[in-house]
């Protein structure tokens, strides 16, 4: 399982504007990502994998052929079964379509999973696949930006076709989401969360939850124990440090906690896991 502040602040070198991964993981690697968010657009492909992934607290099913496009800020998490996987992930700047055709605005849509024919993955995943090839020459870097302007055109219009335009309420808790961003926190109080916001501790309560299907209080809670589960699986740390990085007020308070959610106390999960590598 994998802490969100692992894949939060994410950015590009200065200078690139676009970058394309290819992911290979034989059966029997299972992939978790704890809810996160970043400030760059993100698209991935996958030509083989089975899982979910959660988008404004709505799942939706990831098989072959899945397509997943993220907004920047936009929370959801990712839960990949030990079967052979294979995907791409392409992530970018929000300005790459700047002074484009205005339905190239892809910040402006909601996170969306879909899925294309046979066909079409064969086209995305040779090209993705080039990009891949690419991307570190740097003589080339302004040839890869321009294939990936005309693959996110065809990415905007698909969502364009679909209407999945962006609710505007979904903007009004980008403060608190960038703070998250930027401060590297686990955690902030609701009164904290709803000033950032300029609204009050109702409003923010009810619009986060209207937002992401998910009380606030509970996504701050999760991202708190996976990460909590990070540190149980990669590191030595006592429970009492461990406890104090998450932002709980005490071991008794974080073990209780740990305990409900998983139905087994931090020892044990640590001593489990350790048993099963």
């Amino acid at each position: 399982m994998h802490s969100a502040l692992e894949y939060e602040n994410v950015d590009l070198p200065v200078g690139q504007s676009v970058r394309v991964a290819h992911y290979r993981f034989p059966a029997g690697h299972a992939l978790e990502i704890a809810p996160h968010f970043h400030g760059l657009l993100e698209v991935m492909v996958f030509v083989r994998a089975r899982g979910h992934a959660m988008l404004d607290g709505e799942r939706y099913e990831i098989e072959p052929g899945s397509v997943l496009f993220l907004p920047s800020l936009a929370v959801h998490e990712l839960s990949l079964e030990g079967v052979d996987q294979d995907f791409f992930l392409l992530q970018f700047r929000p300005g790459l379509l700047d002074g484009e055709e205005p339905e190239a605005d892809l910040q402006r849509f909601a996170p969306f999973l879909g899925r294309v024919d046979d066909q079409n993955l064969g086209r995305l995943a040779v090209l993705l696949d080039w990009c891949c090839d690419i991307n570190e020459e740097p003589s080339q870097l302004a040839l890869c930006d321009r294939v990936m302007q005309l693959l996110l055109h065809n990415l905007a219009q698909l969502l364009a076709d679909r209407g999945t335009g962006r609710p505007p309420v979904a903007g009004r808790l980008e403060p608190v989401l960038q703070h998250f961003k930027d401060s590297r926190q686990l955690s902030l109080p609701l009164d904290a969360a709803a000033t950032l916001c300029g609204i009050s501790r109702s409003h923010f309560s009810r619009l986060f939850h209207q937002t992401l299907n998910l009380r606030y209080q509970d996504f701050v809670l999760k991202r708190k124990l996976q990460h909590a589960v990070y540190l149980l699986i990669n590191t030595r740390l006592r429970i009492a440090d461990i406890a104090c990085q998450c932002e709980f007020s005490d071991s008794a308070h974080f073990c209780s906690k740990f305990k409900r959610l998983f139905s087994v106390t931090p020892q044990q999960f640590r001593k489990a896991a350790a048993e099963n590598r």
